[in-house]
C-alpha cells in the first residue's frame, strides 16, 4: 500500500514540474518571439551580404545552413 500512495506522491509532482515548466514557457513566449524573429533578419542579412560579396545563392543558402547567422555564440 505504501507503493501505492509513492507512486500517487510522483505522478503529482511531476503533474506539478510540467505546469510550472508550462507557466514559465507562456511567460517567456514574447521573448522567444521576439528572438525568433531577430534571428531571421540576421539570417536574411547574412544570406544577403554573401550574395553581395559574389556568393551564388545556393552557396549562401548552404553557409547559412553551415554557420547560421554568422554571429559567434561564444
Amino acid at each position: 500500500m505504501e507503493d501505492k500512495r509513492d507512486n500517487n506522491l510522483d505522478h503529482l509532482m511531476e503533474q506539478i514540474e510540467v505546469e510550472q515548466g508550462l507557466a514559465f514557457l507562456r511567460k517567456i513566449l514574447p521573448e522567444c518571439n521576439d528572438l525568433q524573429n531577430i534571428l531571421a533578419k540576421l539570417m536574411h542579412d547574412f544570406y544577403t551580404s554573401l550574395c553581395k560579396e559574389g556568393f551564388t545563392k545556393s552557396q549562401a543558402i548552404e553557409i547559412i545552413k553551415a554557420h547560421g547567422t554568422g554571429i559567434n555564440s561564444n
